[in-house]
């Protein structure tokens, strides 16, 4: 690997980091701030697959991880939540999140994926 891609790489795992700490952290325990995380988290994957930064493929993987959630949300929500089913909702949410950005970088799996360059719109031969 070289430096640069190393320094980049290095970035990124400092910025994703950051970056799930702080929505996960932020819901704490509270049901309310949880349920709002994972419909702005299946608007994320829906705004991703229509700007075409994930593959349909790849929106319908994390839809089904989202639904997941919803599900044992309300699960747990007929019951009362736990300390522990809330902290596994919030560890779930941060998860799906995270293969949602790392998704949207790998470049793999879209109907323009080797045609395009990323950073221009020059056609490749």
């Amino acid at each position: 690997m070289t430096n640069a891609k190393k320094i980049v790489a290095s970035a990124l795992a400092a910025s994703l980091a950051l970056g799930i700490a702080v929505p996960a952290s932020a819901a704490g325990y509270n049901a309310g701030a949880l349920r709002s995380e994972i419909a702005q988290l299946d608007n994320q994957i829906d705004r991703a697959e229509a700007r075409r930064t994930i593959s349909h493929r790849e929106a319908q993987q994390l839809d089904r991880q989202v639904d997941r959630l919803q599900n044992t949300f309300r699960a747990y929500a007929r019951g009362g939540f736990t300390r522990y089913e809330l902290a596994s909702l919030n560890n779930g949410i941060a998860q799906v999140r995270n293969q949602l950005r790392s998704q949207r970088w790998d470049g793999n799996n879209r109907a323009d994926a080797g045609r395009y360059n990323r950073y221009d719109n020059v056609r490749h031969r």
